[in-house]
């Protein structure tokens, strides 16, 4: 019979793959104390965490989530990247802090929303720009017609503008003469 902290530890677990659009499962075998909270620093900056549960606990919740494909990734001492936010900005901040702090964490897979994704698409996912980034490249690459149409339009009034200054010019350095 399971306790009421285990009740509540699966309880807890299965709201979280429930809301999370994304969730990582990795193992962290040999991250010491100072290694593990810089990268939950670092991840809750993103808005995403990394929470660790007993993988039997992690099953349950799992099947309760209907996210049962999480099972296949879970073996061995493993903790879950987890956010409510832009999905790729915390893959990125969990793939580039590991590299980057050289911490001995084991990729195992994960799921963007109802895909299940290998520990190399959660790599690929990591090298996708921010939601931020794409919005703004969007909104340029829309700018970018606007302001070649005014340009365009420009072009004659400036071209008559030109004509009309050099003919002062012109006027100026006759009477000059």
């Amino acid at each position: 019979m399971p306790t009421d902290k285990g009740r509540a530890a699966v309880a807890e677990m299965k709201d979280i793959f429930e809301a999370s659009p994304l969730v990582i499962a990795a193992e962290y075998n040999g991250v010491d104390v100072a290694g593990m909270s810089g990268l939950r620093q670092e991840l809750r900056s993103k808005g995403a965490r990394f929470k660790i549960v007993k993988n039997t606990f992690a099953r349950i919740a799992a099947d309760e989530a209907g996210r049962s494909e999480l099972k296949e990734v879970m073996g061995g001492p493993i903790g879950f990247v987890v956010t409510d936010g832009d999905p790729a900005a915390a893959a990125k901040a969990f793939v580039n802090y590991t590299i980057d702090k050289d911490l001995p964490i084991n990729i195992m897979g994960g799921m963007l929303d109802s895909v299940v994704l290998t520990a190399d698409r959660v790599k690929d996912l990591a090298k996708l720009p921010s939601k931020d980034q794409l919005i703004a490249k969007m909104l340029g690459s829309m700018n970018s017609p606007i302001t070649g149409l005014v340009m365009v339009m420009n072009g004659p009034v400036r071209a008559l503008a030109t004509v009309l200054q050099r003919h002062v010019d012109n006027q100026q350095s006759g009477e000059a003469a």
